[in-house]
């Protein structure tokens, strides 16, 4: 279903958001250590410098494996219940909607969700007592259009309305021929605020539609050189050329109804949200507070995407044809030389959340307690379609048939679910500053879960040992019509929690530490496939400590982290190393561990400068993961990657925020650098280090009208990103065969300019 990349442990950053993202307003209050224990959110964290999408969060390492989606709320809960099928930056990005955005610290994220994972808030524009009015524009030389309009105001005593309108036309800078953009996204949002008692009691109704086509495809061939750098290939243009056919018809076998169907990769990802969300809060005469988030979401997703299985050299005889007329061919020509394939997967998904969340909470003396509860229910489903398909390498390519087909192996990693899941939970925590020096934070988390649903499992173990229904096997072709729908159900208990702690030995100076544990089970998407997922818990880790050190121009803070995750599945394509075309989808289940060292500063040595540096040395390794792939042309085939360092992620990195504010005028950069990282599981191929680098001129005319020019790819490096899921497992000896060779890949993006 997905590709799940490993990312590595990151910790505070330090300068402000640039216009084109969203200002955090969580800056506002000044702490006394740099690393605050009590606070529930990590604070100056550019969370939308995203080097590989300009409007999505970037997703923040800490040295898990990492979603398809950056985990994101909005008023208090998740934007999806989960990442799929539904993902969350199909509904949502950072506008002038919203009032106040901030990043949710790893603890309490465990808390109150039972991840253990950094979590982009953001809170709606309320009205208020005056009216206003917030417009953003922006465009750039690819021509982007981005309207973003926000108003706010009152309608009665007590009474205020807000809305909010966004809308985002970006043709991409690749030149894909077979859409006219690559992104199209509607968001329309709509509330109503009222507030009584002194504004002792708020409560508020929110409307938000969002309708999104993503149509990106950020590939393209290159020229792997051996030693981790790449060469052009055939004059293609990585980040600048197209690398689909301009004929975007893509046939598949459907599984519901076993007939064969065309889709035009045009319509893409789209995806369709309502959701109607209730926000209550009220603060008794003693102080406590009582605060009630409610939400239903309606969400259907229809994805189209065509990620890379590899490249492969055929000749005549292997019977590739032009699938229609092309650049001087005719339809039905063979073909040889060399060509690309994709794996399809069009996919068809649904959710219905109910989502809600109280919280009790006090400060009592040198106590801060709260007392909360999450009820979450959710109805979701899959149906997924698969197939190997094959185009020439260049830009707008043509698709090829073979034997007079388009689609290979349809089916053979076809997906379906149609399942419920109930999260109830209780959690507490309590801050206690037990002297002036001395702190102590601590809570725990009680989750009960259920799952349960339809889905058809051909065997009822991880290792397809325990064959249950042979007609659910995914075999070329395979479709519910020749299979079965059977049951799974469960229930679980999964627990969390934290601890932190600061002890100030003097002024300025002390030590920090952190715990946070918690468990999971398995969600529905894991039993989508033939295989039944292994239930056992998953366990997550993190320790970590260290040394602060503050004065009136620094903010210091460096720290030891271990992190450990058990039983991590995913559902993960995996290529044949002999035969690009022969692909096999199977749920893999590992852990990870990773050691790391990071040191943090800010500094502001004169008025209106800041630098904020951060150094990480970090090892993250695979553990217990063994794969037994069963391809059809080698179906014994073992490989084992325990202890290999995880994919796409750096042993080094290093991050350089410096801005300088002057009269009317700001000016930012940020760099990031990154070492060498690995492309493939055996640790075989790789990449060197890079830069990503982001910088911009911000100037405010008065306090209604600002102008910014930014700038990403700073320095126009040019290559490949990433990890390459085709190249997985190549050995040692594969490997050397692939010096100055053709491979497929992510890029990162091409220097680009918005206004």
């Amino acid at each position: 279903m997905k590709t799940n990349k490993l990312f590595a442990i990151a910790f505070l950053t330090a300068i402000a958001m640039p216009s084109m993202a969203f200002a955090d307003d969580s800056k506002s209050t000044e702490k006394t250590d740099t690393v605050a224990a009590n606070s529930k959110e990590v604070e100056n964290r550019n969370v939308m410098l995203n080097a590989s999408s300009d409007n999505q969060p970037r997703q923040i390492s800490i040295g898990l494996p990492s979603s398809l989606s950056a985990t994101i709320y909005e008023d208090g809960l998740p934007v999806s219940y989960n990442v799929w099928p539904c993902l969350p930056y199909l509904y949502w990005t950072g506008t002038a909607g919203h009032g106040r955005m901030g990043l949710l610290s790893l603890g309490e994220s465990a808390l109150t969700s039972g991840a253990v994972n950094y979590a982009v808030m953001s809170e709606t524009r309320e009205g208020g007592d005056k009216f206003e009015t917030h417009i953003n524009y922006t465009t750039n030389i690819y021509n982007l259009q981005r309207y973003d309009l926000a108003v706010a105001g009152p309608i009665a005593k007590g009474l205020s309305f807000s809305a909010s309108i966004y809308g985002n036309l970006d043709p991409g800078s690749n030149n894909l021929a077979d859409v006219q953009y690559a992104t199209d996204m509607k968001i329309l949002k709509a509330g109503l605020t009222y507030r009584w008692n002194e504004n002792k009691g708020k409560a508020s109704l929110f409307y938000r539609y969002a309708y999104t086509k993503s149509m990106t495809d950020s590939y393209g061939p290159f020229i792997y050189n051996g030693d981790g750098s790449v060469s052009e290939y055939n004059g293609f243009r990585l980040g600048k050329d197209g690398f689909l056919p301009q004929n975007g018809n893509i046939t598949y076998l459907d599984i519901m109804t076993g007939e064969t169907k065309t889709t035009n990769r045009g319509d893409g990802t789209h995806a369709l949200n309502n959701a109607l969300t209730f926000n209550f809060d009220y603060e008794f005469d003693n102080g406590t507070q009582l605060d009630i988030r409610s939400k239903y979401n309606y969400s259907n997703a229809y994805y189209t995407t065509l990620a890379l299985s590899g490249v492969q050299d055929v000749t005549a005889s292997d019977g590739y044809t032009y699938g229609y007329d092309y650049n001087g061919h005719k339809a039905g020509e063979a073909y040889e030389g060399k060509i690309a394939t994709r794996y399809l997967l069009r996919d068809i998904g649904f959710s219905r959340d109910w989502l809600t969340t109280a919280e009790l909470k006090r400060k009592v003396n040198n106590h801060s307690w709260r007392l909360g509860f999450n009820f979450f229910w959710d109805r979701q489903g899959i149906q997924a379609n698969t197939g190997v398909y094959a185009h020439t390498i260049e830009a707008d390519p043509a698709w090829l048939y073979k034997d007079g087909v388009q689609g290979q192996y349809l089916n053979t990693g076809a997906e379906y679910y149609n399942s419920h899941e109930t999260k109830t939970a209780l959690y507490a925590s309590d801050d206690w500053q037990i002297t002036d020096r001395f702190f102590v934070g601590a809570g725990v988390r009680l989750e009960y879960y259920e799952l349960g649903g339809k889905a058809s499992l051909a065997y009822s173990d991880n290792a397809g040992t325990n064959l249950i229904a042979s007609n659910n096997i995914r075999t070329a072709n395979w479709t519910l019509t020749n299979g079965t729908v059977n049951n799974f159900s469960h229930k679980w208990f999964n627990p969390s929690a934290t601890v932190n702690a600061r002890w100030t030995l003097f002024q300025g100076f002390g030590l920090v530490g952190e715990y946070v544990f918690a468990t999971q089970h398995p969600n529905s998407q894991d039993f989508a496939g033939a295989y039944y997922p292994i239930t056992d818990a998953v366990n997550i880790h993190l320790g970590r400590a260290g040394i602060f050190y503050n004065n009136s121009w620094m903010k210091l803070v460096s720290q030891v982290s271990i992190i450990s995750q058990s039983n991590y599945k995913s559902r993960t394509q995996f290529t044949n190393p002999t035969n690009a075309a022969d692909v096999a989808t199977l749920p893999i289940t590992y852990d990870v561990q990773t050691m790391g060292w990071t040191t943090d500063v800010v500094l502001t040595p004169f008025k209106g400068f800041q630098f904020h540096g951060l150094l990480t040395l970090q090892s993250p390794k695979y553990k217990n993961f063994i794969i037994h792939p069963g391809f059809a042309s080698d179906p014994d085939a073992t490989y084992d990657f325990s202890d290999k360092t995880t994919t796409g992620v750096s042993k080094t990195i290093i991050e350089l925020d410096p801005s300088y504010s002057f009269g009317k005028f700001r000016v930012w950069a940020s760099f990031r650098y990154q070492s060498k990282q690995y492309i493939n599981k055996t640790n075989s191929l790789y990449f060197n280090g890079r830069w990503e680098t982001f910088a911009g001129i911000d100037y405010n005319y008065n306090e209604h009208l600002g102008v910014s020019v930014n700038f990403i790819n700073l320095l126009n490096q040019k290559g490949a990103d990433g990890s390459i899921s085709a190249t997985d497992l190549l050995d040692a000896d594969d490997a050397q065969k692939y010096n100055n060779y053709v491979m497929t890949g992510t890029y990162i993006r091409p220097f680009t300019v918005e206004f």
